[in-house]
Formats: C-alpha cells, sequence, structure tokens
C-alpha cells in the first residue's frame, strides 16, 4: 500500500513541482485557520472510524495520540495524504473535506502513522531530498517508510498499545510548540456531546485528564449523556429528529438553562456561533475553513429548518399537556428578544429565529395568554368556562413565555375571550375587584360602552359572595366592605368607579352599592387646587392645549396667573391665588387615570425648592371633558423613581381626584 500510494504521489510532484509548492501554502493557511482546534479534529477522525476510545501518550520527546477505530484502508490513506480529497460522505460522517488533519502541521515536524500493517512518516526534510526541484514542500503529502531506527524506539509502547486494543497510533515528533498541551488543558467536554463512538478520552501527557461519556436511550427520540472529568460531571438529554439535535444540561432537578456562553452551535465539534437558546444545536451545518463559524449557505439553512421545526414541536408539545415538562419549556425559551433580530446583524441566531416563526404560523393562533392585571386561577378559570385555550398554569412561571407565545402567533387574551364565562362562573373576590378595576378603566377612557358591560356577570361581591350585578341592586345590601377595598386598593381612580355604577343602573344606586362617596359620583362638585369647592361654570374649548385649559379654569377661579411654559422654568403657569399666595404650576397631560408621567431634572429641582407652592395639574381630556387632578408639593408628596431618559422622574402611584369640566 505505501509503496504504490508513495510513487504515485511522487511521480506528481517531480512533474509538478509548482503544485507542490502550492499545496504547502495551503496546508499553512489550514494549520492557522484550525488553530488550537488540531486536538478536536485528532477526536473527530478517530470518530469517524468508529473508535470508542482515544488516548494520548508522551514517549519522551514524542506525542502519540491512538485510537480503537478500524484500520486505515487504502482510501483513507490515500485521502490523508492528498488535500481536499476526503472518502467520507457528508452526513454519514462528521468530517467531509479531508483536511482538518492538516492541522498538525502546526505543532509538529514530523508525524509518523502505525495503523495494521501501514507504517508511514510524513516528513518535509524527507519530501525535499525526494523533490529538490520543488522550492517548498508540504509536511503530509508524500509518505515515507520509518526509519529502523524509530521503529526500534516506539516497539514496546506500540506493542502495548496493541494489547490494549489500540489499532491506528499516530506518533508526533520534533514538537513545535507548547499549544498543544494549552489545547489539552482548554478540552471542552462538551465536544463529545454529539460524537457518535467516542465514550472515554485519556491524556496522559503534561495535562493528565480522564474523560468518560456515558449514553443511554431514554425513547426513539432521546437520549441521555453523562459526561465525566476531573472539573466533574455534566448530565444532558439530547432530543434528535431529522439529523439535528437539541442537547439540553441538567441541574439537581432536571433540565436547566444553559447559560449564554456555553450555548453554541456544534457542526458536531463546537463552534463560536450562538444559538440562541439556552441549550446546545447540532447539525451538518456549513462552516467556514476554521470550523468556528457557521456560513449560512443552502444546506445550513436546510439544518436551521430542521431545527426549528424540532423547537416548535417540543413547546407544542409541552403546551398541550396541562401539567408539562416546565423546565424542558423554559430552557425552550429564547435568550434575547427575537422581535429584535431584525436590527440585527444576519446570522445564525437571527435566521433561526425567524424559522422559527415561519414553523409556529397558525400552530399557537388559538392560544390565549393571561392578562397582566388578571390573576392565573380567576383567569384559567375563565377562559375554560368561556371555551377558550389558555396557557396551562403549570407555566405561569416561565420567564418570558407570554411575551415568545405572541412572537409564534399567540395573543393577549380580550373582554370576549373570557367575558361569556362570568356568567356562569363567579371569580374569587380578588378577581372580581381585578376586572371591575380593568373595566372601570376602560370606561374612564371611552375604550367600552356601557352595553358592552353584562350585568349578568359574576363581579360583585355583596356580604360573601360573588354574584351578578342584578343581583346585587336586588339585594339592596352595598356591595362587600372588603371589595369595596380591592378596588379602591386595585382601580387606578376611586371616582371613576362609581361614576362606572352609576352608568350602570343610576346615580341614586350607586351611592348605595358604594357608600363611601358622594351620593351622586358621577357629577363631582369642582373643587380648586386649594380644595375649595366652587359651583362656578367654566368655558372651556376642546381645541386648546392642556396649559391654556389649565390657565383658564385657574383665571375663572380668579387667579392672578400667567403662562410662562416657554421659559424653560421648571413650570408652566406662574402667578397667586386669590388669597395671595405664590403659586407655580406643571401641567402633565394623561391619556388615562394611572398612566405614569415624568418630571424633568429641571422640574424636579424647582418643585423641591417651591414646596407647597409648587402644584402639578394632572390633565385628561375626553370627548366630553376635561379633567384637572391638582397635586401639591409633589416632591414630597408623590414616589418618584429616577429614570435613566437623560433623567427624567417618573411616578405611577397617585391618586386622581379630578374636577370635571365640559367641553364645548
Amino acid at each position: 500500500m505505501l509503496a504504490e500510494v508513495r510513487e504515485s504521489l511522487l511521480e506528481e510532484g517531480r512533474n509538478s513541482p509548482a503544485l507542490l509548492s502550492d499545496l504547502a501554502g495551503l496546508e499553512s493557511y489550514v494549520a492557522e485557520s484550525y488553530d488550537a482546534r488540531s486536538f478536536v479534529e485528532l477526536l473527530q477522525n478517530a470518530d469517524d472510524a468508529g473508535a470508542s476510545r482515544f488516548v494520548i501518550r508522551r514517549a519522551g520527546d514524542l506525542l502519540m495520540v491512538a485510537n480503537d477505530g478500524r484500520e486505515f484502508t487504502r482510501e483513507d490513506f490515500e485521502s490523508l495524504c492528498r488535500s481536499a480529497a476526503s472518502s467520507k460522505h457528508r452526513g454519514a460522517s462528521i468530517g467531509f473535506r479531508g483536511i482538518g488533519f492538516k492541522s498538525v502541521v502546526g505543532f509538529a515536524k514530523t508525524i509518523h502513522l502505525f495503523s495494521g500493517q501501514l507504517e508511514v512518516t510524513f516528513s518535509r526534510e524527507l519530501t525535499a531530498r525526494a523533490i529538490p526541484q520543488a522550492t517548498r514542500v508540504p509536511l503530509v503529502r508524500i509518505p515515507h517508510p520509518v526509519e529502523a531506527g524509530l521503529r526500534t524506539q516506539l516497539c514496546d509502547t506500540l506493542a502495548k498499545l496493541t494489547a490494549q486494543g489500540f489499532k491506528t497510533v499516530f506518533v508526533f515528533g520534533e514538537l513545535i510548540a507548547t499549544g498543544i498541551e494549552a489545547e489539552f488543558a482548554a478540552f471542552d467536554t462538551t465536544s463529545l456531546l454529539f460524537l457518535r463512538h467516542i465514550r472515554q478520552v485519556d491524556l496522559k501527557s503534561g495535562v493528565q485528564a480522564l474523560t468518560t461519556v456515558r449514553r443511554e436511550s431514554v425513547n426513539l427520540r432521546a437520549r441521555s449523556v453523562r459526561l465525566a472529568a476531573s472539573q466533574g460531571v455534566t448530565n444532558w438529554t439530547i432530543t434528535e429528529r431529522d439529523g439535528v439535535a437539541l442537547a439540553f444540561i441538567h441541574d439537581e432537578a432536571g433540565i436547566a438553562r444553559l447559560e449564554e456562553g456555553r450555548a453554541v452551535i456544534h457542526a458536531f465539534l463546537p463552534t463560536l456561533e450562538g444559538a440562541g437558546f439556552p441549550l446546545k444545536i447540532n447539525g451538518d451545518f456549513s462552516t467556514d475553513p476554521s470550523r468556528t463559524r457557521i456560513i449560512l449557505d443552502e444546506r445550513s439553512a436546510t439544518g436551521i429548518g430542521a431545527v426549528a421545526r424540532l423547537i416548535v414541536d417540543l413547546i407544542g408539545e409541552c403546551l398541550a399537556a396541562s401539567s408539562g415538562d416546565v423546565k424542558l419549556l423554559a430552557a425552550l425559551m429564547p435568550i434575547s428578544d427575537p422581535r429584535m433580530a431584525g436590527f440585527q446583524r444576519r446570522g445564525f441566531k437571527t435566521e433561526l429565529y425567524a424559522a422559527v416563526k415561519r414553523e409556529a404560523n397558525g400552530r399557537f393562533d388559538t392560544f390565549l395568554c393571561r392578562p397582566q392585571w388578571l390573576n392565573a386561577g380567576d383567569f384559567s378559570k375563565l377562559a375554560t368556562a368561556s371555551g377558550g385555550k389558555a396557557v396551562p398554569r403549570a407555566f405561569e412561571g416561565v420567564e418570558g413565555l407570554p411575551g415568545f407565545l405572541k412572537f409564534l402567533g399567540a395573543r393577549e387574551a380580550s373582554l370576549k375571550d373570557w367575558a361569556p364565562g362570568l356568567t356562569s362562573v363567579a371569580p374569587s373576590l380578588s378577581g372580581s375587584a381585578e376586572i371591575v378595576a380593568h373595566l372601570t378603566n376602560l370606561h374612564a377612557t371611552e375604550q367600552i360602552q356601557n352595553t358592552d358591560i353584562n350585568p349578568a356577570w359574576k363581579l360583585w361581591a355583596v356580604d360573601a359572595e360573588v354574584i351578578s350585578l342584578d343581583q346585587a341592586v336586588a339585594t339592596g345590601k352595598p356591595l362587600a366592605s372588603d371589595f369595596r377595598a380591592l378596588l379602591a386598593e386595585k382601580s387606578a381612580s376611586v371616582t371613576e368607579l362609581p361614576r362606572l355604577l352609576a352608568a350602570l343602573t343610576s346615580p341614586a344606586i350607586a351611592a348605595k352599592l358604594f357608600p363611601d362617596l358622594a351620593p351622586d359620583a358621577s357629577q363631582p362638585a369642582q373643587a380648586g387646587p386649594a380644595g375649595k369647592h366652587t359651583s362656578q361654570q367654566v368655558s372651556l374649548k376642546r381645541w386648546r392645549g392642556a396649559e391654556q385649559q389649565v390657565l383658564a379654569v385657574l383665571e375663572a377661579w380668579g387667579w392672578g396667573v400667567t403662562d410662562v411654559s416657554r421659559q424653560n422654568l421648571g413650570y408652566d403657569i406662574e402667578g397667586r391665588t386669590p388669597e395671595g399666595e405664590d403659586v407655580f404650576v406643571e401641567v402633565k397631560s394623561l391619556d388615562y387615570p394611572g398612566q405614569p408621567f415624568t418630571l424633568t431634572s429641571n422640574e424636579e429641582a424647582v418643585a423641591r425648592q417651591k414646596g407647597a407652592a409648587y402644584r402639578l395639574a394632572l390633565v385628561r381630556q375626553t370627548n366630553a371633558h376635561l379633567e384637572i387632578a391638582f397635586v401639591p408639593d409633589p416632591a414630597n408628596q408623590l414616589k418618584l423613581a429616577r429614570q435613566c431618559r437623560q433623567w427624567v422622574w417618573e411616578c405611577s402611584a397617585y391618586e386622581f381626584l379630578p374636577e370635571r369640566f365640559s367641553l364645548e
């Protein structure tokens, strides 16, 4: 075998010494591209040969790498000598280019191969002697017979390895650097996750380590893998289908989310491409020559599509079971918001997110996500009673699930989705208060009409029972005090609650049901910023800005005020009250009660300086009314949270008790 292959390659080299020089350059390029990956390339080659054991030994100045896979055939040997002429077929083995082995030229000047009856030496010096007309020669190209002295030197070591069942041994001589030792020390045991055969890696060089792999089938689609090494033991579940696989790491409780830095793509061996999900992904993806980056070609696109289908199917299987695998579903949530992928550089992650969305098309449209303002228990109960398909309660704690499901096509449940169940199912006291508070906000902002609220809905607590509004009115009793307290706690504006009741029944009935406030809560008396009520009517126009409307109201109340909103003083209106007190008013517009508003650093500083003389005017305008709520001394009376938006001060917790004015 050696003589035939050698003569053929020698003849080619002598006939075309320039080509031989070009191959030397290619070999150097491969070695540089595969920097720090020589070890895993040798490991991959051993796995492709069906080896279960892989061992590295030192023998003096020589480094020996052995495996117990099949012996070299003629085809294997010739492929080793020729660049990019691998006998492997893509998909049938991990490697396919036939150039990975050339990476070893970066750390050794001579390489010897012993496999069955084949004994070969690769040496630039010997090749240069044989083909002197070539200006440069590659290391791994022309095979030479092993010198008798080296064979004698290695005789005992080779005999021991052969007795232990090792069939192929590479011997690296004249080591160039200690980089291979550093590569051994940095060996990532997860490189073994997706190999097919290797179950033991034994390193005995400057670094000594033993890594073992145990693979067990869980079912037709999944297997468990246990990686044991000196740095610890990790357990994994690998789910495989259509030529791709997902590897989930385990913690003490089962499947867990993998740290982002370790969640990478494997093209059988690990690359530097992030997976976008907290797991490892393996497939027959195209890579660059270094095998560290994924090339987005047609083959990679096919693999990405298969990964997307597997992810979507696993999510669907989890959600289909009311008590599905919560930890598995959590491990399938993306690391970053997939909605932002369109703004990122195109890569494996962005392509996978897009493929997942395509695969999910129509799969999750019937799923209803819980509104944030409604508790999980009542939502699940009402969705079921209404015939909806709610996300099972078991997955409530899965971080990021609602947003990801919406990305996949699910939607947040609306009133019409769960309201039908209110005629047959009574929510809890807390749930009833949450729903009524939500309806109150919708009604106050004119997003819902009176006719949209069914008086037969079981939402109103009287004594210890949640009943319909018709039933509550028939009792002649007020709403339960603890229910009213919950409503006040959960509503953005207490005054809007009796207004809603008055709109659904009458002002008199509203006052009886909600006796805490004025009998005619829907038409409150007007009050000035100092709390003094006035019956004076104010004529306001719809087209005016908020500052102009507030100015008109204050002038109608007899205040001597001026609009200074264009002067950047930290307030919009200044002047004096009828009692002669200085006043400084900052106007903030609201779309709805409870909407957060912000103060600039200048406004917050002035408010703190002016104290009680500083007032906020919170203004909300509807089609028919203008509402103004005055907040005195906001720097001390309100809870402000500093937010990084060129530093403003935000408030989201305040009581909205407005004065209402008709608009012409």
